[in-house]
Formats: C-alpha cells, structure tokens, sequence
C-alpha cells in the first residue's frame, strides 16, 4: 500500500483543482470572447500560470513511493507505467498544420 503525508496530498490536490477550474473557466469563455482573445487567454494560461509550474512538484510527490530499480526491460516501475503516454509533438503539430496552411 502506497502512504503519502496528508499535507503532500493537499499540496497536489490544490495544484490539480487550480488547472482544472481555470481550464473549465477557459472553456466557458470560448462561447463569449473572440476567437483571437480565446486563443491570447488560453496561451497566456499556458505560459504564466503558476499552477502548470507546480505539475513537476506534484509529480514528484506522487513518484515517490515507486521503485526505481530497473527491471528485465531496463525500466522502473513507474517508467513502465507510464510507457505510451502520449505527448505533444512539435513534428505532428507542424505536419497537422502545415498541410492546413498549404492552397
């Protein structure tokens, strides 16, 4: 069983609640902002926030309690786990939105 400090719960908890409030409140916004406003919020969200800076500190907390003794496939635990989580790709976004912008 894995056991974590109540106050390194709160911690992620509040840091999770943050995200998740502000980006319901973005997508309630989107119906009453122009799109090129919309769009200025969200990136302003994205690269100022305090609450995204906190997702490493939250993830370290939660990492904690995982073995990091590699296995048979030269993996920990938690790297296993978290094998074919998928990611943003600057080379999909690029093919995605370089063939949108081509006439």
């Amino acid at each position: 069983m894995l056991e974590f400090e109540k106050q390194e719960i709160i911690e992620v908890l509040r840091n999770i609640e943050g995200i998740v409030v502000s980006l319901d409140r973005l997508t309630m916004a989107h119906a009453d902002m122009p799109e090129d406003m919309w769009k200025e919020a969200v990136f302003e969200y994205f690269l100022k926030s305090k609450a995204l800076m906190s997702l490493p500190s939250c993830r370290e907390i939660l990492s904690a309690p995982f073995s990091t003794e590699l296995g048979d496939d030269d993996m920990g635990e938690l790297e296993r786990a978290m094998d074919g989580v998928e990611y943003w790709s600057y080379k999909d976004f690029m093919s995605k939105h370089s063939a949108k912008s081509e006439p």
